[in-house]
């Protein structure tokens, strides 16, 4: 008989976990309106413009074609990274270093190093990771493992036309657990709800009454 409360305080646990945060995706989440050659993020919890641009390095014909620069102009910035269609976009995933992440550190020095060719007529899927607020000291550059508080996964999907690159479609998703790149589809997150654990707390004490 002593299994009986064991067993039922398992399934609760069970069904506690089965709780996902969903997330929402963001109305214009992801933009290229505010300044030439950038794409920055907006959310709801967003303290500053988060951005990143890719701007051609003076010359877009000849021995240097398509080489482009990365840059941050706001102070937290955005982790950039090179994905594919339907590749889930997580903390986890960006934890592996799975995904090739872009950085103004491997930026071309004109004319010479063109690190960051980009190809015309090309639309390719960049992975966005950002946040109001950072968890650590943000350096010069992204290629440090920062890691944000209150964070946005999203992707854009860009293309470079005759030297400017041009946003195609994106998404922009929060409090939730990411994104799949190309695709509004969100991943959640397991957060067991106040309900679920008000319940299991009142169930739980049931048992310590009936159970001295």
């Amino acid at each position: 008989m002593k299994l009986i409360p064991v067993i039922f305080m398992a399934i609760l646990l069970s069904l506690a976990e089965a709780c996902f945060a969903q997330g929402y995706i963001v109305n214009n989440g992801v933009v290229t309106n505010l300044f030439p050659n950038e794409v920055d993020l907006n959310w709801p919890a967003e303290t500053q413009i988060n951005g990143f641009e890719f701007a051609p390095v003076g010359i877009t014909s000849g021995a240097y074609t398509n080489v482009f620069t990365f840059g941050e102009p706001a102070t937290i910035g955005v982790r950039v990274f090179f994905v594919n269609s339907n590749q889930p976009i997580t903390l986890d995933e960006i934890r592996s270093n799975l995904d090739s992440e872009i950085s103004n550190l491997t930026d071309p020095i004109y004319p010479a190093n063109p690190t960051n060719v980009i190809n015309v007529n090309s639309p390719f899927y960049v992975a966005l990771y950002s946040g109001a607020q950072l968890a650590q000291f943000y350096p010069s550059g992204n290629t440090n493992a920062v890691e944000y508080t209150d964070p946005v996964f999203g992707w854009a999907q860009l293309e470079n036309v005759n030297g400017r690159i041009n946003l195609l479609n994106s998404a922009l998703e929060y409090q939730g657990g990411g994104i799949f790149a190309g695709t509004q589809n969100i991943i959640s997150i397991p957060e067991p709800s106040e309900l679920t654990l008000g319940v299991l707390g009142a169930l739980l004490l049931g048992f310590r009454r009936r159970h001295p």
